[in-house]
């Protein structure tokens, strides 16, 4: 609890800091005047032209020239890395498919069907490091088991990354192929890909970056399959001409600041601020939105001004398509019933196949009829999501100590 001296003291200094900002130039207004004048000639680009625009939600909800057909939304339920006393770290998550509007397949509704992924590591070395495989009637389930030998630091973020690339995109493939889809749209929660663990598998194949932290992933049979996934996904569903799109809602990039702002206007934390900014007046009824942008490169970690391509630049990986089809195209709509700025990302083969207008109006109406999110994807994080209750009952089914901390003691959940 404040005392009545500190109160007086934070009030204080807070209402200047207040005042100050308020007496400054508009960040919004800002915004959108560096809008108009980016830098697009680098890593970024435009696919469509430059251009902000807002609509009346009821007006994109009620788009009826749709040649897409049924959304099919995808997501991921994650029991959030847990930690043991042994110094064990341990990550469950699960993917489920759900149409919109809804279906079945052989009489069953499609969440029957599920991918689930358990990753661990331990400093101990306690088992020998592996990827199993287990495939049973309506699951299929990944085991993968770290040690020191291959990741020393970082643990927390490549345990979870690993458990999400080991089930949502292998899922999506799976379910692609059992139910020979042909048309439709496929949602997916996230972004398109997991750049920051194929960053790793770069700069470890370039004896770098990688090394440096001691983290090894190339090195473990049958990993290196698993964590080309996306790109396998991205594969696919332009083979099949199946428009994949992914809603990344919490955007906490610095990628566009940095390509298309000099280094004396980035007056913002993240990717997600700036366009915030730009389409902050958007009306309450209506949704804001870009065009089309793509990224073709990204920053790299340990030199400053060299950009590396992904995922095409990864050696380990092979590759059906020409290494701009990879490449990530986007544009960024504001909602200001959720007072959130989302990123929409696509693969560039995707807008190469189908018309860039449509399938921007696709996902627009989808958002404007789901408040945030599409419908698909909020039915599919509904099926998927892994409740406190079950994340705690599956640490105590491990039958190993959790690691307790002082905070837990205060009532944070473990």
């Amino acid at each position: 609890m404040l005392s009545l001296d500190v109160r007086r003291l934070f009030f204080g200094e807070l209402k200047v800091m207040g005042e100050r900002a308020r007496r400054g130039p508009d960040h919004r207004e800002l915004a959108r005047k560096l809008f108009e004048n980016l830098h697009l000639d680098g890593a970024i680009k435009t696919l469509t032209p430059l251009a902000r625009r807002s609509e009346p939600i009821l007006t994109l909800a009620e788009f009826t020239r749709d040649p897409f057909g049924v959304a099919y939304g995808l997501d991921g339920g994650s029991t959030r890395p847990m930690q043991f006393t042994n110094g064990t770290t341990l990550c469950a998550n699960q993917a489920v498919l759900v149409p919109d509007p809804h279906s079945k397949y052989q009489n069953l509704t499609l969440e029957t069907w599920r991918t689930v992924a358990v990753v661990s590591h331990s400093f101990q070395n306690l088992g020998e490091a592996r990827v199993h495989y287990l495939e049973q009637e309506h699951t299929h389930a990944w085991r993968i088991h770290l040690t020191q030998d291959f990741v020393r630091r970082e643990v927390e973020q490549i345990v979870k990354g690993l458990a999400d690339i080991a089930s949502e995109p292998h899922h999506a493939l799976k379910m692609i192929e059992k139910l020979d889809l042909q048309e439709g749209l496929l949602v997916v929660d996230g972004a398109l890909y997991p750049i920051r663990l194929f960053r790793y598998l770069l700069e470890e194949s370039q004896g770098s970056w990688g090394y440096r932290w001691d983290i090894n992933l190339t090195s473990l049979p049958g990993l290196l399959d698993l964590m080309a996934g996306p790109v396998r996904l991205v594969e696919l569903c332009a083979h099949r001409r199946l428009p994949l799109i992914a809603i990344n809602k919490t955007p906490e990039t610095e990628w566009f600041l940095k390509f298309c702002l000099e280094r004396d206007q980035q007056h913002w934390a993240n990717d997600r601020q700036f366009f915030s900014a730009v389409l902050s007046d958007t009306p309450k009824d209506s949704l804001g939105y870009t065009n089309w942008f793509v990224q073709e490169a990204y920053p790299s970690w340990d030199e400053p001004n060299r950009e590396i391509e992904l995922p095409h630049s990864i050696p380990d990986f092979s590759f059906s398509l020409e290494a701009s089809a990879y490449h990530v195209a986007f544009f960024y709509l504001y909602d200001p019933r959720v007072r959130s700025a989302l990123k929409v990302e696509a693969p560039r083969v995707i807008l190469e196949q189908h018309d860039p207008e449509l399938l921007q109006r696709r996902i627009l109406a989808e958002i404007a009829r789901g408040k945030g999110v599409p419908h698909a994807i909020r039915k599919a994080d509904s099926r998927a999501r892994v409740t406190q209750t079950e994340r705690e009952a599956l640490m105590r089914t491990c039958g190993l100590e959790p690691d307790y901390y002082y905070n837990l003691s205060r009532g944070e959940s473990l």
